[in-house]
């Protein structure tokens, strides 16, 4: 009878080679759920290994729940039910529904970069005794060499500029207003926003005031004007991917603003965390005006939810008071999570999942135009979002309500608001959530079908 007999990587101390075989085998259905693992001396005499080292990967791969060893039967591959009991309080999803409402990255390659970045930490006991230990404030000066060389690559200059490690976007939006803001400020921003600033402003006590937008972004005039009115000391801005309206600022608008808040002394708050293709980045405003700007990313939207990591860059005029303001909120980050990052920087993995994470976007954008051309406005071909104008006759919340409905969710306009004053309706719709495009292409068949019907007849008022 023919035993299983993986192939071993010759890279990796032998009984890790065979965990993770045993990892790539479950994952790939080589080995089914509840199978027996083959008897350890059979399978150290068909790999040319010791009995000792098919031990020390079972209980491995015991270690990373994929197993469980029966006494006096063997070991065998978890059921279902034992390697994912926890897996409908993780899942977000509500049954029955596809969620269009989250900008999560799709799945895809960063399962095994992770797998395979922990295997390699795990390998080495004194690089992971170092990384157990407090990190300095800044960070690892070899981390801190990583994301300087990676920076070279993204939209922005570190010329009397200095960047600091966050938490991810959010942390970066809270860091800024707290270092520069206090309670009765204003804060522009465009009129619909990413609701996280408002959370900032909010927790500080700033008061926020919206700029018009048209279908080319933020109107320069209209900053004009509110920084005569109001004396702002911050404006934020998503100017490559507009959250939720998917618009891009042109070069002319980028230093019309930045010649206005030059003249009123106000700093720009430019956060790039929406993932877009590289190249489809037009210079920065930060790049323009680096003595005026605060630039922050993060890596959720190039890997997933779970890197809660980013870089901010800032004015070395401004860094003191950034740098309070961060080592207040939270001292430093997990040497851990920077430790992986670094690891797909370094070797390349990071700008291969993002060529991926373009492909596959460019291909969901695509089902999107096939579906619903008829209502999409302008969108970057790479963009994780979709912004869906309604026609006349809807309302934002009654078309969520309908598509929850028919199984579909998605976010209103509402959602983004700055105030009362009630948006267009329109709908914000995540491509990247689903987590294939069959799915995807599925749930744009509902909207489709709900738009073509049109909003369902309301009772006669009298």
């Amino acid at each position: 009878m023919t035993i299983w007999t993986p192939r071993l990587k010759s890279d990796q101390p032998k009984y890790l080679a065979l965990a993770q075989a045993i990892a790539d085998a479950i994952e790939n259905g080589e080995l089914a759920l509840d199978e027996k693992l083959p008897p350890q001396r059979r399978l150290a005499d068909a790999l040319s290994v010791t009995i000792g080292t098919i031990t020390r990967a079972y209980s491995e791969a015991e270690r990373r729940g994929l197993v469980v060893a029966r006494v006096g039967s063997g070991t065998y591959v978890k059921s279902a039910q034992e390697i994912y009991p926890a897996i409908k309080q993780w899942n977000q999803d509500i049954p029955g529904k596809i969620d269009l409402r989250a900008a999560f990255a799709p799945p895809g390659p960063q399962i095994q970069m992770l797998s395979d970045a922990m295997t390699a930490m795990t390998a080495n006991p004194q690089l992971l005794a170092n990384l157990l230990c407090y990190a300095p404030e800044l960070g690892h000066s070899n981390h801190r060499e990583s994301f300087k060389r990676w920076l070279t690559g993204e939209p922005v200059t570190l010329t009397n500029c200095d960047f600091l490690l966050t938490h991810g976007g959010q942390h970066a939006i809270s860091v800024s207003v707290n270092a520069l803001c206090r309670e009765g400020d204003v804060i522009l921003t465009e009129e619909l926003v990413f609701p996280g600033i408002l959370a900032a402003a909010q927790d500080r006590r700033v008061k926020v005031v919206p700029i018009t937008m048209d279908e080319q972004g933020i109107i320069p005039q209209s900053v004009l004007q509110a920084c005569q009115r109001h004396k702002p000391k911050l404006l934020y801005l998503t100017p490559n991917s507009q959250n939720p309206c998917g618009s891009q600022l042109s070069i002319e608008r980028r230093q019309a603003l930045v010649d206005i808040c030059r003249q009123y002394n106000v700093i720009i708050l430019e956060d790039d965390v929406q993932f877009l293709a590289r190249h489809a980045k037009p210079l920065s405003i930060q790049q323009l005006a680096p003595e005026l700007c605060i630039y922050f990313t993060s890596f959720s939207k190039r890997f997933d939810g779970a890197m809660r990591l980013g870089t901010l860059v800032t004015p070395k005029a401004l860094y003191d008071k950034i740098r309070l303001s961060l080592r207040a909120s939270s001292w430093t980050n997990s040497p851990l999570l920077i430790h992986c990052l670094c690891q797909w920087m370094d070797n390349g993995e990071l700008a291969e999942l993002e060529h991926w994470l373009t492909q596959e976007m460019h291909a969901r954008q695509a089902i999107a135009k096939e579906h619903l051309a008829p209502w999409l406005t302008v969108s970057q071909a790479s963009s994780f979002n979709l912004w869906l104008k309604l026609p006349t006759g809807w309302l934002s919340h009654e078309f969520v309500a309908q598509a929850m409905d028919n199984g579909v969710l998605v976010r209103s306009a509402d959602d983004y608001r700055v105030g009362h004053q009630v948006p267009s309706p329109a709908v914000r719709l995540c491509l990247s959530r689903p987590s294939n495009r069959e799915q995807l292409s599925q749930a744009l068949t509902v909207l489709k079908n709900i738009l073509e019907q049109g909003p369902s007849l309301k009772d006669a008022l009298i």
